[in-house]
């Protein structure tokens, strides 16, 4: 008798300790159900994490002179100094531009090829900064061309008839008189926010307010000298190029051609500075950066010597 009940005692505990058979399905399920989501959680997770040329941007915009009174800019060329897929740099920053991520602004400088990049955060700023002192009008024909027009384009210019035939719909439907368009184009390029294209095929190119006082790379009416090389900054090159022309003449009066990054990056220049010159001409092909046991070398390229 003792031995049948202590028989039924240890049936009845594992009866007890072991899940039914439904609730086995149940918690199968609410596993599955959890791992689902902690993978989509993941998904999310790494949707939003930025590309690698959007961190580069970051990156390089919060090292942006904060003395210049305009939209923090990143020069394109910047972006190929730290990544050296130029293909896929160009391929991101159309996506990134698509999505308004960034918004793409030509320069107007010496080099034809110049163009620089704001976050969206930054560039939506400044054009809604345009409408201090403006009229409800000019407020609402502002937003469009921010919300209507840039938000829309995947460019950084728009052509005359574009831009003629969206803005004469817009006041249409504000019941404004749409030959009034013109004044508005007007109003956009005295705040800084479009420049007149000059091309055979016209058009204007998006831009920022003040964007001049970043392609000049020197202080107006100053003319200091590059460190103890005794080279000196005139007041009538006081534009990125100049200093891009400086840049190229300490280097190439070295020997070969040559000089240590950090032996650069240790002299005073006005204006951007040293090494903001010294980034922007290793993306634009000035130099030939080559590591060594001493650190990075850079050697001037035939085209630039």
């Amino acid at each position: 008798m003792v031995e049948q009940r202590e028989k039924r005692s240890r049936e009845d505990d594992v009866r007890i300790s072991a899940p039914s058979s439904s609730k086995r399905k149940a918690c199968a399920s609410t596993s599955d159900s959890a791992g689902g989501a902690e993978d989509t959680d993941l998904d999310c997770l790494l949707s939003q994490l930025p590309s690698d040329t959007l961190a580069t941007i970051i990156m390089l915009r919060n090292k942006f002179p904060r003395k210049i009174p305009t939209c923090p800019l990143v020069i394109k060329s910047h972006v190929y100094s730290v990544i050296k897929d130029r293909t896929d740099v160009d391929r991101q920053l159309e996506e990134l531009n698509r999505n308004n991520k960034i918004q793409i602004i030509k320069l107007s400088s010496d080099y034809g090829n110049d163009y620089g990049i704001a976050l969206w955060e930054d560039y939506s700023a400044v054009v809604n900064a345009c409408k201090n002192d403006k009229g409800s009008e000019e407020c609402k024909i502002i937003d469009w061309f921010l919300e209507g027009l840039v938000s829309q384009m995947s460019h950084c210019y728009v052509s005359d008839y574009q831009l003629e035939l969206e803005l004469r719909e817009f006041l249409r439907s504000i019941d404004k008189d749409a030959d009034t368009y013109d004044e508005y184009i007007t109003l956009f390029m005295r705040s800084g926010l479009l420049n007149r294209r000059i091309s055979v095929h016209g058009g204007y190119w998006i831009s920022v307010p003040n964007v001049g006082v970043f392609v000049k790379s020197l202080n107006a009416g100053r003319s200091k000298g590059l460190g103890s090389v005794g080279i000196f900054l005139e007041d009538g090159e006081k534009n990125l190029n100049a200093g891009r022309k400086r840049l190229a003449g300490v280097v190439k009066r070295r020997k070969r051609n040559e000089m240590l990054l950090w032996d650069l990056e240790k002299m005073k220049l006005p204006g951007l500075g040293m090494r903001y010159l010294v980034r922007d001409a290793i993306g634009s092909g000035m130099f030939q950066q080559i590591e060594t046991t001493c650190g990075p070398l850079l050697r001037l390229c035939k085209k630039s010597s």
